[in-house]
């Protein structure tokens, strides 16, 4: 796979100071920026020592992700070469950045997780419609380059350390590798808002969209070649119909554009 000049740059800066880069397609159309990485090390969810070993792991693969993006930048890793991932109590965790958990089906996560809500998006966005079943593997990754507004995991919002928050933004202003989405999901709720928005992006607010408490606001910028969506975190009761709000609206820029 061909990586982009930014992109690994970006890389190379990561390694250097630490930064946690995202997951996905990097060459991709659509950056989609969620809260935080959900580790749970200290079993507060009250699973099994199984669960408590996996969590421990992602956590690592979370830590290695820069040093993952290098190997992969280095050796221009394909997503398609890349081995199966296994579950399984004794199994170990065989992850890359590049197409995390490759081969996993949605029926092994529950409705309210995050990466459903995504592939339902993605399904929305590219297909015009949610192709969703219980032997669909997960293959937004393809299309989708996701991060993280929080630099630091943590298993639920409330008792995430915040304090990396606005370096983060700065990083998202900066970064010439982030700049470069078309289409820019803030999946993120409250850590931020419009006008830091417009600043960190150079567009303009344009409309509400959504019912009650299922909203998102769009955002342009001057000549219409840059569309940032800013919502709720897309898990636990985020309804179809904002999934297909979201995702008719971006399909309609993608178009307009010529992006598919």
């Amino acid at each position: 796979m061909e990586f982009l000049e930014t992109f690994r740059k970006y890389v190379i800066e990561c390694a250097n100071y630490g930064n946690y880069i995202g997951t996905g397609n990097p060459n991709c159309n659509i950056l989609v920026v969620g809260k935080e990485t959900s580790t749970d090390i200290e079993n507060k969810a009250k699973r099994d020592e199984h669960y408590v070993r996996f969590q421990k792991e992602c956590l690592q693969d979370f830590n290695e992700n820069a040093s993952k993006w290098i190997l992969n930048v280095e050796n221009q890793v394909d997503a398609n070469s890349l081995p199966d991932w296994i579950g399984g109590k004794d199994s170990p965790l065989i992850s890359n950045p590049l197409f995390p958990f490759k081969s996993l089906h949605t029926n092994q996560l529950k409705e309210g997780q995050t990466w459903r809500k995504y592939q339902k998006l993605h399904d929305l966005i590219f297909f015009g419609d949610i192709y969703f079943n219980k032997g669909k593997e997960f293959n937004f990754h393809s299309n989708f380059f996701l991060t993280e507004m929080n630099n630091s995991p943590s298993k639920f919002t409330r008792d995430a350390d915040k304090s990396g928050i606005f370096s983060r933004k700065q990083l998202f202003e900066e970064s010439l590798f982030f700049q470069s989405f078309p289409v820019v999901i803030f999946a993120c709720s409250d850590y931020i808002n419009g006008q830091e928005i417009k600043e960190i992006f150079k567009v303009n607010f344009h409309k509400q969209k959504g019912n009650g408490k299922q909203l998102f606001w769009t955002h342009f910028n001057t000549d219409r070649t840059k569309l940032v969506i800013h919502t709720r975190q897309l898990s636990t009761n985020v309804s179809n119909d904002l999934l297909i709000e979201i995702g008719n609206e971006i399909r309609q820029f993608l178009n307009k554009n010529k992006l598919i």
